[in-house]
């Protein structure tokens, strides 16, 4: 009985790895997918500087 007590335990440590394989994996598309959604969001929005100074002179 001992044996198949001691089966049971590494099996089930090895769902729980695959789990926490699969989670930490998803958190590390979504934080890569969120930093790249920043640096697009942080880009320039098409209009130089001198086109927004020379719309607030001369409107």
């Amino acid at each position: 009985m001992e044996i198949v007590e001691q089966r049971r335990l590494e099996h089930v440590k090895g769902v729980v790895r695959d789990h926490d394989a699969t989670i930490i994996l998803g958190y590390s598309i979504f934080s890569i997918a969120l930093l790249i959604a920043i640096y697009f969001d942080s880009m320039s929005p098409g209009v130089s500087l001198g086109d927004l100074s020379s719309m607030t002179v001369f409107p």
